[in-house]
């Protein structure tokens, strides 16, 4: 098949995925002449009551209610497949969609609880959604590539194993760009992922097909992955909570990947949310299952208990950078943060991150170190057309072919100098955690996106990064009239397998702004 063919199949299969009495292809236009932009909001509208109220619970609520049997495992699965499917219809964010599959399964569970009095797990019952690399058997992990169209995965990621055996209820799979290296979510397999908060908006990338599905209430909690700011931006776009881990802490083992086994600045994956206590109790169930034991990529670090970190907490803050100075809501909400946190009896100090460009610059040799030709090889097996918002991040000025293996060990050499002089200016700065924007704006309009300048450092880095809402944009006050009511996020950044310092500095910041 041409890939203009691959791409219609696809969208047929997704449009007969969909029970026939969600499907509406007309919902965008409705919810626009309804004069809404925001699909959680229109959502709400339109969904049965019953719906509604289940998909605005936290998971761990949702968890509490299904153990104590006020709701079914039935009743919550029908719940956010409906809410996944009209979302999907005005946002295209799923790239899966197997809503028998998670009925049959929530089935499964309401019988196991009836004939046993007990759940499965701490996640029964709990619908929970996927990036599309993470590998279920049967399904595709596309990867935003037509070529990988109907090549199904022939078994599960271990994070999905462990999640199943937790009580998960899988339902969807989520949209990427190609190669999910772009900031934005798009593909000439599935189009352009919207966002939630705004439609007039990008979604952000490359877990923008998550961050999208999450925003609008159709997913409680779901998984993407980053390797320069993939969680982070889609998640500050629509107004989230996320944990970027730093490498080893959550298995990556059988989830597909572009440079699959490039190892200097590695892919995480973590964590999506509504709330940071469910993404905190998602980030220690997976710990807890020491994982190390079956994925040896695992760190075997225990967790550790949030009063480890009890006191008064030292964070720094880098506010710009210099070069994308951020939106004036972005600075107000950072000058906000820093005078709770005063207030609070908490030390804040501003810090000069100079050593930012080197490490962007380092880590673009990393992203082109193969001159772009996995990408093309696989866009040529189906004469599926390039796409410059995944050349512009990926292609590096200077390297026009694969590098060899002296040149390699050469990229490898200035990484981990880039890492000595990081910890090295850290241990200056004397903070415990940053605080810092993610974008230099609130989101973005779509096709706008350019170097994730705000997160890649923190990859190359190897930090473990918390997002947290701290406001919206007032046009009233800050301008910016197209951005109006778009959320203003900010990443708490804490040193390598730092999680649990991270979480729990963000749960101060949170506390004090959010309440």
């Amino acid at each position: 098949m041409s890939w203009q063919q691959i791409r219609e199949r696809k969208k047929k299969l997704l449009a007969e995925a969909i029970p026939a009495a969600w499907r509406d292809p007309a919902l965008k236009r409705k919810m626009l002449d309804a004069g809404y932009v925001n699909a959680r909001e229109y959502l709400d509208t339109v969904l049965p009551e019953a719906e509604k109220q289940i998909t605005r619970l936290a998971l761990a609520e949702l968890a509490r209610k299904i153990a104590a049997g006020e709701l079914t495992a039935v009743a919550v699965a029908t719940a956010f497949c409906h809410r996944a499917a009209l979302a999907h219809q005005i946002l295209n964010c799923c790239v899966e969609i197997f809503f028998d599959e998670a009925l049959a399964r929530a089935r499964q569970l309401d019988e196991y609880y009836a004939a046993h009095g007990k759940t499965v797990g701490p996640l029964h019952g709990v619908p929970v959604s996927l990036k599309d690399q993470v590998d279920l058997a049967g399904k595709d992990s596309s990867i935003g590539y037509c070529a990988r169209f109907g090549k199904p995965a022939v078994r599960n990621a271990v994070l999905a194993d462990l999640l199943l055996a937790k009580g998960a209820v899988f339902y969807v799979k989520t949209t990427v760009p190609i190669a999910m290296m772009s900031a934005e979510t798009v593909s000439n397999l599935m189009g352009y992922t919207h966002n939630a908060v705004n439609v007039n908006m990008s979604s952000g990338g490359s877990s923008g097909g998550e961050g999208a599905l999450i925003g609008a209430g159709g997913s409680v909690l779901g998984f993407g992955t980053d390797i320069g700011g993939s969680i982070r931006i889609p998640s500050a776009a629509q107004g989230l909570y996320a944990l970027k881990p730093s490498t080893g802490r959550i298995s990556y083992m059988h989830v597909t990947n572009s440079y699959a086994w490039q190892e200097l600045v590695p892919s995480v994956i973590g964590p999506m949310g509504t709330s940071l206590a469910d993404v905190h109790l998602m980030f220690r169930l997976i710990v807890e299952a020491e994982l190390w034991n079956t994925d040896p990529k695992v760190l075997a670090i225990p967790y550790k208990p949030a009063d480890s970190f009890g006191g008064k907490l030292r964070f720094g803050f880098w506010t710009d950078d210099g070069v994308k100075t951020p939106q004036k809501a972005i600075l107000r909400c950072l000058g906000a943060v820093a005078e709770k946190l005063q207030a609070a009896a908490h030390e804040t100090k501003n810090v000069a991150f100079d050593l930012q460009p080197k490490l962007l610059d380092t880590i673009g040799k990393v992203y082109g170190a193969d001159a772009y030709e996995e990408i093309a090889t696989t866009l040529a097996q189906t004469g599926e057309p390039d796409m410059e918002l995944v050349r512009s991040l990926v292609v590096k000025e200077g390297i026009d072919k694969p590098l060899d293996a002296t040149q390699w060990w050469q990229v490898s050499r200035e990484v981990y100098e880039c890492k000595q002089e990081f910890y090295a200016a850290w241990k200056e700065w004397g903070v415990d955690v940053l605080i810092c924007p993610i974008w230099w704006s609130a989101g973005f309009k779509p096709h706008t996106s350019s170097a994730p300048r705000y997160t890649a450092p923190f990859n190359i880095a190897d930090c473990a990064c918390v997002v947290v809402p701290v406001g919206r944009v007032d046009s009233a006050r800050d301008g910016d009239a197209d951005w109006d009511k778009m959320p203003v996020c900010v990443q708490v950044v804490a040193r390598r397998s730092e999680e649990e310092k991270a979480l729990y500095a963000a749960g101060v910041v949170d506390a004090l702004v959010n309440g």
